[in-house]
């Protein structure tokens, strides 16, 4: 009979010969990677728990994908790239990193690395990682290898994958650090090694705690601007002459997306578990998540007291600019508020395809131009969109943007 640990052994040698990669999450993270290691020699397998996904991953032709954790290789990588969003109470929920992690453990062979992509609170590699990936018996460090590589990504932007854009590395123990930087160094063209894991965690929270507070500030100057009659983005334009010590921001109608209104919180959790929960990210926060209704309060407002009964035209419902992505839109909260109040809503948005069933019950138009409305509102500003064209649609015409014209007769509401 032949030696059972040894054909293990061969098993794993080949895998690591092969270079076999499992990629846990085919989104707007987990895709891009995934794609990216199957550029660089790697054979990759992607796993999401959604079929479609899974088949539309390997109808790419670029690698193989699966719903099925049964079918998933003895890889020697593992990426964990899952959501991990707010529960209903605003606190951050692991629970895809927990399944995630379970399905590592159910396929890992000693020798593998399993780097955590997905946003996380400080403590959560060295925490729940470790502490997971060691039930079994399995060492990291010594049997197995660990490391988090915070997730980068902007839908919309002008980067071409992830390739470009560079990595931050952490790790608990050296070899760990070595051994996931020889799998990054292969796929994008800069990694950044930080001396802990924690550190890695923070600078990604960091990086949207800062975007978050900076948004906020702007959203709350661009109404004091506009009293001072000045407008906003000439202000903001004019300080990001300065070559130093100045990033520009630009008034919305809320800071949405997959990042910005939900790693702070992360970051806050942790910094309320040490004492020293923060009273000016908790103020910018709460501002994020009360811009939509401050603005419907403005339009109530132009309005008499009241908008029921009276029909109110949304301009864009994406996130963000020419980027066909509802997560956290503050123009989805606006609609449906608008809706509550009794008014007659509309929306239109030229990037979206098939409306989601998160817009079901809100009536979408095809041509602004002809629906009549009491109010517009620009949520969000597409590059189609003509400012002078929009600020004549309405008698009233909200801005939470300033990118309208002014000198409208009253017609251009800023907000």
């Amino acid at each position: 009979m032949p030696d059972t640990g040894l054909l293990r052994d061969a098993a794993r040698t080949a895998a690591v010969a092969a270079g076999e990669v499992v990629v846990i999450g085919l989104g707007y993270v987990g895709l891009p990677i995934a794609r990216e290691a199957a550029a660089a020699g790697f054979a990759v397998t992607g796993f999401d728990l959604d079929p479609c996904v899974a088949r539309a991953a390997a109808a790419t032709g670029t690698m193989q994908a699966t719903a099925d954790p049964r079918a998933l290789p003895r890889a020697e990588t593992w990426l964990i790239c899952v959501p991990t969003p707010l529960d209903p109470d605003g606190q951050p929920d692991l629970s895809l990193v927990q399944a995630a992690l379970d399905t590592c453990r159910a396929g890992l062979a000693p020798g593998a690395l399993v780097c955590l992509v997905s946003t996380c609170q400080p403590g959560a590699t060295n925490g729940l990682c470790r502490r997971e990936l060691e039930r079994d018996g399995l060492i990291v460090g010594r049997d197995i290898f660990l490391a988090v590589s915070p997730e980068r990504e902007n839908p919309g932007g002008d980067t071409s994958g992830p390739r470009h854009i560079p990595r931050l590395l952490g790790a608990p123990d050296v070899v760990s650090l070595a051994r996931a930087r020889a799998f990054w160094g292969r796929i994008t063209d800069r990694v950044i090694p930080v001396a802990t894991p924690e550190i890695a965690e923070c600078a990604k929270l960091l990086e949207n705690t800062y975007r978050l507070v900076n948004i906020a500030l702007m959203d709350e100057l661009h109404r004091g601007f506009a009293a001072l009659g000045v407008p906003t983005r000439a202000v903001v334009a004019a300080a990001a002459t300065k070559p130093f010590g100045f990033a520009p921001f630009w008034p919305g109608a809320g800071a949405g997306g997959h990042c910005i209104p939900v790693d702070p919180a992360f970051l806050q959790m942790e910094l309320a578990r040490a004492g020293a929960a923060s009273g000016l990210l908790a103020a910018a926060a709460e501002a994020n998540r009360t811009r939509p209704a401050r603005i419907l309060a403005a339009v109530e407002r132009a309005l008499g007291g009241s908008v029921a009964g009276r029909r109110v035209l949304v301009l864009g419902v994406t996130y963000k600019p020419d980027v066909a992505d509802l997560r956290g839109a503050a123009a989805v909260e606006l609609l449906h508020a608008l809706a509550a109040r009794g008014a007659d809503v509309l929306w239109h948005d030229p990037v979206l395809g098939v409306a989601p069933a998160v817009l079901d019950g809100l009536r979408r138009i095809e041509d602004p131009a002809r629906c009549d409305a009491d109010a517009v509102i620009l949520a969000t500003p597409h590059r189609t969109y003509d400012p002078a064209r929009i600020a004549g649609l309405a008698a009233l015409v909200f801005d939470p943007h300033g990118v309208l014209p002014a000198g409208q007769a009253g017609r251009v509401v800023v907000v």
